[in-house]
């Protein structure tokens, strides 16, 4: 039995430093701002918002109608729709949007997506959208302003800042 709660036991060993000096560890919210952590505070494991969650930074798993962060996401974000206006890190996604206005590493998902500045990853939506990407976007609808390298998957693509070809069906690439 001992055996089966030592990995349970060390997690919570290794995080609780972490947990301890942060502003929140855990937020619930019905919406902003009735919800345990304020709204000019970070969250640090988990947040679950039944309609809106607002917060300044997040880490670890959101699970919201509506997460907002105002500062920057290093985690999972499961959400309807997901509105970050710093920088996210990990998986978005956002079964309507998933929008990053600063720089997104990873993954975006949603029927929606939007990134910012120095975006690179995957980006896999009805209409993605992207200010400058590096990496897959594959959609019905892909559009990037500056596309540093990468490949566009949809039945429109469009790489603004191509000399030739800047809209193509299907296929689009810049490498």
């Amino acid at each position: 039995m001992f055996k089966k709660i030592l990995p349970l036991i060390a997690l919570v060993a290794i995080l609780a430093p972490t947990l301890a000096m942060a502003d929140g560890p855990i937020n619930l919210s019905l919406f902003a701002p009735i919800q345990i952590v304020k709204e000019d505070q970070s969250v640090t494991a988990f947040r679950f918002s039944l309609i809106y969650g607002k917060n300044v930074s997040m880490t670890g798993l959101d699970m919201s109608l509506v997460g907002v962060n105002t500062g920057d996401f290093l985690g999972w974000s499961m959400v309807g729709v997901g509105m970050v206006d710093g920088n996210f890190t990990g998986f978005q996604n956002g079964w309507l949007a998933a929008i990053t206005e600063g720089n997104m590493q990873g993954v975006q998902t949603g029927a929606y997506t939007k990134s910012g500045a120095g975006s690179s990853g995957v980006q896999f939506g009805l209409y993605n959208t992207a200010s400058d990407f590096s990496g897959l976007m594959f959609g019905v609808v892909n559009v990037a302003e500056t596309m540093r390298s990468g490949l566009q998957i949809g039945l429109i693509n469009i790489i603004k800042n191509k000399e030739k070809l800047k809209l193509f069906p299907i296929v689009n690439w810049r490498f």
